[in-house]
């Protein structure tokens, strides 16, 4: 969550002159293992008994549509993506998805 939230700033404070590409590969790449790690290995805790760390993940995941749209994370991650579908459409998610 923090390379992907630090990527955004250095795009919002910076001039795109100044933007350092190899630093912002290198955060999306952090953004990347950690995505990997849960489709690989963390799926059962996903689909156990709710609780905060599903929560964290939805949330997380849906500030990378939000502030990462051009960013495919969901290609190659099929348990994680089809387990963020699933769990985007609970009521609270679907009335929280932030709005501009």
């Amino acid at each position: 969550m923090e390379a992907a939230v630090v990527s955004v700033y250095e795009k919002r404070v910076r001039p795109e002159e100044f933007w350092y590409r190899p630093w912002l590969d290198a955060q999306w790449a952090k953004v990347c293992r950690a995505l990997d790690v849960l489709d690989a290995r963390w799926m059962s805790h996903l689909h156990g008994p709710l609780d905060m760390g599903q929560i964290a993940v939805a949330c997380a995941l849906g500030y990378l549509d939000f502030r990462h749209p051009d960013k495919p994370w969901r290609e190659g991650r099929d348990a994680l993506a089809a387990w963020e579908a699933r769990f985007a459409e609970r009521e609270s998610m679907r009335t929280t998805i932030p709005q501009g």
